[in-house]
C-alpha cells in the first residue's frame, strides 16, 4: 500500500548545479547520487544536474561560480561547496515526508 501511495506522488527535482573539472563536484555526485537512487524510495528524487560553464546557463554562472557545487530543491539551497551527508539526509527525508503529508491532504 505505501509503496502504491509513493510512485503515485510527482518527485522531487533536486537542482545540481556544477562544472567540469570541479573537484568538490565530483566529491558531491559520489555522496548524491547513491543517497537518491539506493537510500529513498524510487522515483521520489530527481537529479537535473546543471554544467554553470555552459553557454545557455550563464545566468547560473554568474550566481554560483564561486559557489559549486550547489544543490536546491525549489528555491531552498540544501547544500553549497561541501555536502554534509548526515544533513542532507535530513533535509531530503523532511522534504519528502512534508511533500507526501501535503499531497495526501490533497487528496482527502
Amino acid at each position: 500500500m505505501l509503496t502504491k501511495i509513493l510512485n503515485a506522488f510527482k518527485p522531487i527535482n533536486i537542482r545540481f548545479f556544477t562544472r567540469p573539472g570541479c573537484s568538490l563536484c565530483q566529491s558531491a555526485k559520489e555522496i548524491i547520487y547513491p543517497a537518491v537512487e539506493e537510500d529513498f524510495p524510487t522515483n521520489r528524487f530527481t537529479i537535473e544536474e546543471i554544467d554553470i560553464d555552459k553557454e545557455n546557463n550563464k545566468q547560473y554562472f554568474d550566481r554560483f561560480k564561486n559557489d559549486v557545487p550547489v544543490g536546491m530543491i525549489d528555491q531552498k539551497i540544501i547544500f553549497k561547496h561541501r555536502i554534509d551527508e548526515d544533513k542532507l539526509y535530513y533535509d531530503l527525508e523532511t522534504i519528502l515526508r512534508q511533500q507526501i503529508k501535503k499531497e495526501k491532504e490533497g487528496k482527502e
